[in-house]
């Protein structure tokens, strides 16, 4: 074989490879999560609802959209309150809550291009401080994973009230201030 007929093989391969390289298939973007908490201030021993929104930024369906959430210390999952993941909007899905382990995840079968749902948790603040709750990342069939999210709930202790005793101490003390003004008012 000559030199010439050896590079041929050679030649066709780096054009062939170059052909492709120009028609290759755009990944889809990753699907975005965000994580929030209403109200983000609680007293100790206090409710809030956390919700988390998946949104598909495509032009095209995501599948088998995944993440999974598991509450800090401080935090206690106490039940699903509502949304949309893993439901009929949805084509369906699996959403699991283990209050017992703080802990739950959800699976969208079909996110449609441009379509968000979301998931609501009621969870309670039983640690005072500010506790950083972050998913998992985000996944689906046809995209890389995308970023966790994240959301803060601050613990605070109840602010303290005045009692009926202090009430009427209070109002005695203004009435006799009050009286003694009078007096020097009108000497």
């Amino acid at each position: 074989m000559n030199q010439r007929s050896s590079c041929i093989p050679i030649v066709m391969t780096v054009l062939i490879s170059a052909s492709f390289a120009g028609t290759s298939f755009a990944q889809a973007a990753s699907a975005v999560i965000t994580k929030s908490f209403s109200p983000a201030v609680v007293a100790l021993n206090g409710m809030s609802i956390g919700t988390i929104t998946v949104t598909n930024p495509n032009a095209v369906p995501l599948t088998n959209v995944q993440f999974n959430d598991t509450m800090p210390a401080g935090i206690d999952l106490i039940t699903q309150t509502g949304g949309t993941c893993s439901t009929l909007a949805t084509g369906g899905g699996i959403f699991s809550i283990n209050p017992g382990t703080d802990t739950f995840s959800s699976t969208s079968n079909v996110l449609a291009a441009g379509q968000s749902c979301t998931i609501t948790v009621s969870v309670k603040g039983i640690a005072l401080g500010a506790h950083i709750n972050t998913t998992s990342q985000v996944t689906s069939s046809e995209a890389a994973p995308g970023a966790a999210a994240s959301g803060t709930l601050t613990v605070v202790n109840d602010l303290p009230t005045l009692s009926g005793w202090m009430l009427m101490t209070l109002a005695a003390a203004l009435a006799v201030t009050a009286a003694i003004r009078l007096r020097a008012w009108s000497a």
